[in-house]
């Protein structure tokens, strides 16, 4: 939730009275006995006076929920984690061997149109003035119609320069709204990094946008970071993402042609026709309706020891509005079929978590912590690999997994996490049935004091020839309604096995078909030539 900034009033002096030195004609005057006053009386004592700080005025960024909403509304009833501040600045900085120190953002543009340098940046932190000029830039790969599109670039930034390492340990790179609001308003053409060169290596940076413009009077770009080129490296790097128009209500009013209003999305990083990036040790925090990371006609993507989190509010909230969309619309939902907007619902306040859209193949995530966002991971591929392993979803905004390839390629969700709380772990129904897949998941606790919504439960799976292991990693009893699986329904699910360690009531729908399940809980077999055998919980 966002918070206010508590000030408080500091002693910053003290008067002391009484006090004169002497002279030294003083200390040669002879000692004289000192007369007794006429009334002895106590004297009150001398307190010192404490003096006040002039009071502090924010600047409108620093301001609880500027840039967020509308200041008519009371303030956003909003679950997320506040981004960490960066290290302080220091003169005292390493710089390795082989690396050229810069101490500005005008060296810093030069620096990334070159190829094959070290540059060390100064720490400190630096907000975006200009941008660079606009540029057209065509694709380095073929897209499924095996053709090469040529796309205007408009940006802050274009990294033009491959081959280049970047040491930004300790630098604060800031994009303001209002800089970004200065770019091309047209679809698909401005973000704030346009990475075109390859095989760039990004060391230690914090990226953040800057809401200095009040809500909703600012543009924003489609993404923080558009990757064009291929092999690119993000290396323990922080990204604060803010700033959308509109706030505070998921995909309610739209997300795309045909919105209810103005839509102008944001999102952290987009992949397009580029290959191999990687991403390690990143935090981002999003924190604006747009995806946090997003692919398009991409083969390799690999994500190791990060952490994505995003935004959710309770829709009773939305209900406290006096001016906005809600209000605009009778605080009614438009997009798919308008309706109340429902109550006692919690919401994401972003999209996706991780994203794969048209001729996306073998992805990569291991060691990672994904919450707080709408389908924290929808990967539809048409082939090639999905790895999940030592991967962890918490509190998810729509669902926590939808993964699936298509005949040439494999599913393998391997020690993987999730917590059941307002929204379903699984939504295996969007992209091609899944085929000799694996899929290992321990079921989590939701937070102390989340209370489960109509839409809370382990969600639903189908597959073909598949492996599905549940291990029960709760401490608490989950209730009953949530504490369901549904198998088959919108996809069947044939020649399978599950072992099911939790408490978890499996409901076998009508397409259920020779299949093995061993289960700890019950389960209601509505299909056919299945299988099952009750076990016991493991010790």
């Amino acid at each position: 939730m966002y918070k206010g900034i508590v000030l408080s009033v500091l002693t910053v002096g003290v008067l002391l009275a009484g006090c004169k030195e002497k002279s030294q004609d003083e200390d040669l005057q002879p000692v004289r006995p000192k007369p007794e006053p006429a009334v002895k009386e106590k004297l009150p004592e001398l307190k010192p006076t404490v003096k006040a700080e002039p009071v502090v005025v924010l600047k409108p960024e620093e301001q609880p929920g500027f840039g967020f909403q509308f200041a008519e509304n009371p303030l956003m009833e909003v679950v997320a984690h506040e981004p960490p501040e960066p290290d302080p600045v220091t003169d005292d900085f390493e710089v390795r061997p082989g690396y050229v120190v810069i101490d500005s953002l005008d060296q810093f543009r030069q620096a990334i149109k070159l190829s094959g340098k070290k540059i060390r940046l100064k720490p400190g932190v630096y907000r975006a003035e200009k941008t660079d000029p606009p540029m057209e830039f065509t694709a380095l790969h073929d897209d499924e119609k095996g053709e090469r599109q040529t796309v205007q670039q408009d940006h802050i930034f274009a990294v033009t320069g491959s081959n280049n390492y970047f040491d930004l340990r300790g630098v604060v790179i800031e994009t303001p709204v209002s800089l970004q609001s200065t770019l091309s308003r047209k679809v698909h053409v401005a973000d704030s990094w346009h990475i075109n060169g390859a095989n760039n290596t990004f060391i230690g940076g914090y990226f953040r946008n800057v809401l200095d413009k009040p809500y909703p009077d600012f543009f924003v770009t489609e993404c923080e970071f558009e990757i064009c080129g291929d092999g690119n490296t993000f290396y323990d790097c922080t990204f604060v993402i803010k700033g959308s128009i509109p706030y505070g209500y998921t995909d309610f009013y739209g997300k795309g042609s045909g919105s209810h209003g103005r839509l102008n999305k944001h999102s952290f990083m987009s992949i397009l026709n580029a290959n191999d990036t990687t991403l390690i040790g990143c935090k981002v925090y999003q924190q604006s309706f747009g995806h946090c990371l997003h692919f398009h006609n991409v083969d390799g993507v690999t994500v190791k020891d990060c952490y994505f989190t995003g935004a959710l509010r309770p829709t009773n909230d939305i209900f406290k509005e006096k001016v906005g969309r809600a209000v605009d619309y009778n605080f009614e939902m438009m997009y798919r079929k308008q309706q109340p907007i429902p109550r006692d619902w919690m919401i994401p306040l972003t999209e996706d978590g991780i994203r794969a859209y048209n001729n996306v193949r073998n992805i990569t995530v291991t060691d990672t912590t994904v919450e707080r966002l709408r389908g924290c991971f929808q990967l539809l591929c048409p082939e090639g690999d999905i790895v999940l392993e030592n991967v962890t979803v918490l509190e998810c905004g729509d669902f926590a997994y939808d993964l699936s390839v298509g005949d040439n390629g494999k599913v393998v969700m391997k020690n993987c996490k999730s917590d059941v709380a307002y929204n379903p772990v699984f939504n295996l129904t969007r992209g091609a049935q899944p085929t000799d897949a694996f899929f290992e998941l321990t079921v989590l606790d939701p937070p102390e004091g989340a209370i489960v919504t109509e839409r809370s439960s382990l969600g639903i799976i189908c597959g073909e020839d598949c492996e599905f292991i549940f291990h029960d990693g709760t401490t608490r009893p989950l209730p009953a309604s949530a504490n369901r699986l549904q198998c088959g329904g919108k996809r069947g699910l044939k020649d399978s096995k599950i072992t099911n360690h939790t408490t978890a009531t499996l409901v076998l729908a009508s397409n259920v078909e020779n299949c093995y399940i061993k289960s700890v809980g019950p389960v209601e077999d509505n299909g056919r030539r299945n299988r099952i055998v009750q076990i016991k919980p493991p010790k």
